[in-house]
């Protein structure tokens, strides 16, 4: 590396002002500086001298219009020089506006004649495309500026299979930059790939999913972890295509994959990170194991999950056919994207194209870490939300993704989640919108992002309800703190109002579309985890999980279900599991065999919701009219729907006997496998913790 022997450094902060940092060994009190480029030479004025202690920040405006795709140095009386590197400038509204780019052809643009290719960065002085074709020849070609920051180049030839990257001088040193908008990519992001989407795997399925959030029972789960049991034989472990196998059966005969999920009766699976991300190695695939939320290239699938990740067709063809085959089966697949971080600050091309441009930082110019992953994507800024947008879009129109959960909603900014939400809404009614929203910020940043308290944030997008999850689960940091499942009955008048959605006269949402029920995810300890934490007993722990489960399948509001939740997953008390490898993280299918009665409880209560059109009412008159929870005597919960449906529902989180008197015509339509005692003609005795519903059948 070559020896900076630069005298000073300048950064160009406004499009009048820059910043000249001198070390104080170096500092003349009477040097007078000026701008040297494209031809001028501009006149500096000091207009404030600040002492670091060990450098002198000299603050200068001028009047010129600077070209920042040109050099310029800054040079003293001395002839002392120093390149002028872009600083805060790109920080700037003006920066944003006059640099953004609207049209939506960043990337490349293939036919079998030419490939039009095009980057954004208003700040390189140099771009060249290394292109290397399929003999191994490689060549280097300018490309050039035209607007907007975007560099443009067509390459005559048919350039199917070759396979690309860029040379961008910016800031005083040629780096190699991968497309952000690369669409196919070299094992482990080495290099981009030029293909023809026609020869794309023809996805042949469409999802029928008519649009309405409360019509969805969602089922997360993880590419790698549904097939790496080796109880059940997949032929594609841990891969894409193992989740389309169809067939299998567990050693007691029992549907497993793929007919597993058709038989439980889930409407969508929201699938852990598939973008290609970091903390993997796509060819050592066992080498080391990653949830996912490291995103590196925006619009690529994992290679991981591919079964030849060096094939820049491969990754791209399985995602494709998995997703056709959930459509087949009538399943929806919601994305799990990440735009709020990104794994590498340094690394990611936006950083390298337009340094300092993609994140948050704070007064001192540090990246902010309110994600906890050491950057915060800024969102706001409008390459930042074009390209989120623009990935969106891509993954719903080129790979018919049904929706998108965004992990950490709220520090993304509310503006880009309701421009996602509404550009999805032109393409089809499909689409689920909904995420983390949980408020991170403090103050007037918070009043920008898209967390659950903020009334901007479109009603079409829903959230986690963290209050139904701690409500009825438990604390989630504190392991033995219970909830109405597991113990504690003091919070029910909050668990009442979980169970209307959190919507009755505008409670936590203006809709119960926007709730988004859960007791268990892939984050932190398993219910089954935490339950067996307080109380030791699994024969409680159990009838608690069948309990919690229930009234997360049975509220009002959208069902978020973890992948093994129904069959009492465990993760061995490991709250974390991201990096824990596959004995902790795979769905053990064994576990999954020996509480079929469970599994099949859990389908019957999926059946129920389907069916009655009273578990979806969405707005706080709809609540009014149709619907009202009683807490009884012992704190356990009547929940009463008339109209249509006639249901009584009695969800009972304790073993204290109680008597419970159900109306003339009503009959038990299911129960959690808890007996009930009748003693007179409508009343039952109840004394066990458990799930009971009766139903008035239409005469």
């Amino acid at each position: 590396m070559k020896k900076d022997s630069r005298k000073f450094y300048s950064y160009l902060d406004n499009f009048d002002e820059l910043t000249i940092i001198i070390p104080i060994k170096n500092y003349r009190d009477n040097n007078t500086y000026k701008l040297h480029g494209n031809d001028e030479i501009i006149d500096l004025k000091i207009l404030e001298k600040v002492n670091l202690g060990s450098e002198i920040k000299l603050i200068c405006s001028f009047d010129a219009y600077i070209e920042l795709r040109k050099i310029y140095h800054v040079v003293n009386e001395e002839l002392e020089e120093s390149e002028l590197y872009t600083g805060k400038i790109v920080r700037t509204e003006l920066f944003d506006n006059i640099y953004r780019y609207r049209r939506n052809d960043l990337g490349f643009t293939y036919t079998a004649t030419q490939t039009k290719f095009k980057i954004w960065t208003p700040v390189a002085k140099r771009v060249i495309l290394e292109l290397t074709y399929p003999d191994e020849k490689i060549s280097h070609l300018h490309m050039l500026y035209t607007n907007s920051g975007v560099w443009r180049l067509v390459v005559t030839g048919d350039l199917e299979g070759c396979k690309y990257r860029y040379h961008v001088y910016v800031n005083g040193i040629e780096q190699i930059v991968i497309d952000p908008y690369a669409i196919s990519s070299g094992v482990n992001g080495d290099f981009s790939y030029v293909i023809d989407k026609s020869k794309l795997y023809p996805m042949q399925h469409s999802s029928s999913f008519s649009g309405n959030p409360l019509e969805a029972i969602i089922y997360e789960l993880n590419i790698r972890d549904f097939s790496m049991d080796e109880s059940v034989p997949f032929k594609n472990r841990g891969k894409f295509l193992g989740m389309t196998e169809t067939g299998l059966k567990t050693k007691a005969g029992h549907p497993a994959g793929l007919d597993y999920l058709k038989h439980l009766g889930i409407t969508h699976v929201q699938l852990m990170p598939f973008y290609d991300f970091g903390g993997v190695d796509e060819v050592q695939e066992h080498k080391l194991y990653n949830w996912g939320y490291n995103p590196e290239q925006y619009f690529i699938p994992e290679g991981w999950y591919s079964s030849n990740p060096k094939d820049p067709y491969c990754r791209l063809n399985e995602l494709r056919q998995m997703i056709d085959s959930f459509h087949e089966h009538n399943i929806s697949v919601v994305m799990d994207v990440v735009y709020n971080h990104v794994y590498d600050a340094q690394l990611f091309p936006m950083e390298k194209l337009v340094p300092g441009y993609a994140y948050h930082v704070d007064r001192e110019g540090i990246y902010t870490n309110v994600s906890g992953c050491h950057n915060d994507l800024a969102t706001h800024r409008k390459m930042i939300r074009k390209l989120i947008i623009d990935s969106v879009l891509y993954w719903a129109s080129e790979f018919h993704i049904d929706g998108f959960r965004f992990d950490l909603m709220g520090i993304i900014d509310f503006e880009t989640m309701n421009d996602v939400r509404q550009e999805l809404h032109a393409l089809g009614e499909r689409f689920l919108v909904y995420g983390e929203g949980w408020k991170m910020y403090s103050g007037n940043q918070a009043d920008r992002m898209a967390h659950m308290q903020n009334k901007n944030v479109l009603y079409t997008i829903g959230f986690f309800n963290d209050a139904f999850r701690e409500s009825i689960k438990g604390k989630t940091f504190e392991t033995k703190a219970m909830g109405y499942a597991t113990g504690d009955l003091t919070q029910v008048n909050i668990v009442k109002e979980m169970m209307l959605g959190s919507a009755l006269n505008r409670y936590l949402f203006k809709y119960t579309t926007q709730s988004i029920n859960y007791v268990e995810c892939h984050d932190n300890l398993t219910f089954f985890d935490k339950a067996y934490a307080i109380s030791k007993d699994i024969d409680l722990v159990k009838k608690q999980q069948k309990l919690a489960t229930s009234m997360v399948i049975l509220a009002q509001g959208v069902p978020f279900i973890h992948s093994g939740q129904e069959f009492f997953r465990t993760k061995e008390n490991d709250e974390n599991s991201f990096k824990s490898g596959d004995h902790i993280n795979q769905i053990d299918w064994k576990l999954m065999e020996s509480n079929y009665e469970t599994v099949e409880y859990i389908r019957q209560l999926i059946k129920i919701r389907k069916k009655y059109p009273c578990f979806r009412l969405k707005s706080s008159s709809e609540l009014n009219q149709y619907a009202e929870v009683f807490v009884l005597q012992t704190k356990s919960l009547m929940l009463h729907y008339n109209d249509e449906c006639n249901l009584i529902i009695i969800f009972k989180p304790s073993m204290d006997e109680e008597m419970i008197v159900i109306p003339e015509g009503y009959n038990l339509l299911l129960s959690s496998g808890v007996k009930m005692i009748r003693s007179e003609d409508n009343t039952f005795s109840i004394s066990d913790i458990g799930t009971w519903i009766f139903v008035k059948e239409s005469e």
